[in-house]
């Protein structure tokens, strides 16, 4: 029996032990600035390049009377999902020391007591959050949102104690805004910008720019001698919510509109859904969605507006035809156009060689935008 008390109190002994070492460590990330505009999927550097911006700081501490065998695990996480991870070799941290690098240093690798402290194996895996590559191959950088930096100091052999969290995880989130990135492109143009763009459709495609994954649409009808802040006081005909995408056609129908985004958020129209109909002018914009650590930010982009034409009385209008060229050529419409200055389309239509009437560039211009078609060259032939 005596021998068992003397046995349990030495395994005591052990594990008290262990704790006090554990409690004598810590680790400590501190990003420079929470809030940015736009942050470069480069700037993680997994290749040790060194010549990304300094954005955090790490400190490691050792109070304790004894050197201690550990290794630096490091984390990027959204959506609570890590898609950037690295972690060091083992190293000696001192006794009574405290040693504090930042990104640059763990990155290209930095001596402490003829120990090189730097952060390898790393892998960076853009796909393990839905669209998340996508986007970021479009643009280079990481879409709004909050992101967590996270660290962690673990212990090797002989040492056994847990791992060491950081400190203080209130200056490891980081909220991208990406506040210019939200851009409607058609149908219309920006409100008080000149003559109001017809279009032949009751029905358009609806087609922004933005680097946020969830968006609100509102669309407004204008009635005779009303200012924009009358046409947006009033209710809109059309709230679509939480839309995953940057290209939605308006219904036909008035029925309520309800899908699901890929994470299961529920999406859809909100309230009543009014028809467009001809001759009416209208006004509409996105808000681009962007998580923070208050809530949803919204971010409106600029009002756009139209008028839907008289398909059965009208002819190919310029306008019209000039619409559906913007569509199809996107981001480099400008550059074509210009070009063209002093010209403006006849109306006069060839597809495939073969005259058509405007109804078969509304098509053409709706396969491209549901990806059927896609356009290899573009020539402007005097």
């Amino acid at each position: 029996m005596k021998f068992l008390v003397i046995s349990l109190l030495f395994i005591t002994f052990l594990i008290f032990s262990t704790v006090v070492q554990a409690q004598e460590l810590s680790i400590d990330l501190r990003l420079f600035n929470t809030q940015a505009r736009v942050f470069y999927v480069g700037d993680f550097d997994p290749v040790g390049l060194g010549n990304a911006p300094n954005y955090f700081t790490v400190e490691v501490r050792n109070n304790g009377a004894t050197e201690q065998n550990v290794s630096v695990e490091f984390s990027v996480l959204g959506n609570d999902i890590p898609f950037v991870e690295g972690e060091t070799e083992p190293f000696l941290l001192p006794a009574n020391r405290v040693y504090i690098f930042n990104n640059n240093q763990l990155n290209t690798g930095v001596m402490i007591d003829e120990q090189e402290i730097k952060l390898g194996n790393y892998q960076v895996n853009l796909s393990r959050i839905a669209d998340l590559e996508n986007r970021v191959a479009a643009t280079g950088k990481l879409p709004a949102g909050i992101y967590e930096f996270r660290v962690e100091l673990l212990s090797e052999p002989p040492s056994n104690f847990p791992p060491i969290l950081d400190i203080n995880t209130g200056d490891n989130i980081l909220t991208i805004s990406n506040p210019t990135t939200i851009e409607p492109i058609s149908p219309g143009n920006r409100v008080n910008s000149g003559d109001v763009p017809e279009i032949p459709t009751t029905t358009p495609y609806f087609i922004w720019q933005s680097d946020a994954g969830l968006f609100n649409l509102l669309v407004y009808r204008k009635y005779e001698a009303e200012d924009i802040q009358d046409v947006l006081s009033r209710d809109p005909i059309l709230r679509l919510v939480n839309y995953p995408n940057q290209v939605f056609q308006y219904p036909s129908e008035t029925s309520q509109l309800e899908f699901f985004t890929d994470d299961g958020t529920p999406s859809g129209s909100q309230g009543p859904v009014r028809l467009i109909e001809p001759g009416y002018i209208y006004y509409w914009y996105v808000e681009a969605l962007i998580p923070s650590a208050s809530g949803l930010i919204n971010l409106p982009s600029d009002v756009y507006q139209f008028k839907v034409a008289d398909r059965e009385s009208a002819a190919a209008s310029s306008n019209q035809i000039l619409v559906y060229l913007r569509q199809i050529l996107g981001g480099e419409y400008d550059q074509y156009m210009s070009q063209l200055q002093g010209y403006n389309p006849s109306g006069y239509l060839l597809i495939d060689q073969s005259p058509v009437e405007i109804q078969e560039l509304e098509t053409l211009v709706q396969k491209l935008v549901a990806g059927k078609i896609t356009i290899q060259e573009v020539l402007i032939e005097n």
